[in-house]
């Protein structure tokens, strides 16, 4: 997820995964595994991963909606979903595919924002804390492995200080959008070098609080019936 870059990537880079998840889960599943990446946007984590999109970006395999999966039932491995529910209608419905289609004691891993700046994507819905995201997939009838936080307070802080910076000189103007986009330059350079402090940040017991992002791994059960 692209969170803090600026138009067309000119502006410093404000992400920062100081506890980065996919790549590690996808590395514990095998290599005969079906694995399915749902809202991929142009990345392809593994050669074998199959990627879904609402549109033909990049590297996309499947044009489809998330709430109708084209996979029948018990069918996937690990099902891959970041930075997609904050921008479904109904994320709810794409859970109950998500359940549906994965094979018994197949795993489910979800990326959220929590702090992360209003991005829509065509839309932006909702927000989770870790506790929130934790609670959502156990709802949804999913036992959960582990949920916590992966983009840490210092990118909070940075992301949005850029913004209010740019915010405040925001008008209907070429002066103006040159002032805005100027200030949000200045502040990211500024800020940029303090998102590695979440590296040192994100053991400590109160983080979560000012997370900019969270995650949640989780296991449809042996027992949990598709068609129920």
């Amino acid at each position: 997820m692209g969170y803090g870059k600026g138009v067309g990537g000119l502006y410093p880079d404000l992400t920062f995964q100081c506890s980065p998840q996919v790549e590690a889960v996808v590395a514990a599943t095998p290599s005969d595994a079906v694995i399915v990446d749902v809202g991929a946007g142009g990345r392809r984590v593994r050669s074998d991963v199959i990627t879904i999109d609402h549109a033909p970006v990049q590297d996309t395999d499947i044009v489809s909606d998330a709430k109708a999966l084209p996979f029948d039932d018990d069918s996937i491995d690990l099902l891959i979903a970041t930075g997609l529910i904050e921008h479904l209608e109904d994320e709810n419905a794409f859970l109950r595919e998500a359940l549906r289609t994965l094979k018994p004691n197949g795993r489910i891993h979800i990326e959220a924002p929590f702090l992360q700046q209003y991005h829509d994507d065509p839309v932006d819905h909702r927000r989770y804390t870790v506790s929130g995201i934790d609670l959502l997939m156990r709802q949804h009838g999913f036992d959960v492995e582990h949920s916590d936080f992966h983009i840490g307070p210092s990118v909070t802080i940075t992301t949005l200080n850029a913004y209010y910076a740019s915010l405040l000189f925001e008008g209907g103007n070429i002066v103006s959008n040159v002032l805005s986009g100027g200030a949000f330059l200045i502040v990211s350079l500024l800020g940029w070098p303090l998102k590695f402090l979440d590296k040192f940040l994100k053991n400590k017991k109160s983080a979560h609080r000012l997370a900019f992002g969270v995650y949640c791994t989780a296991v449809k059960p042996a027992a949990a019936a598709s068609a129920s």
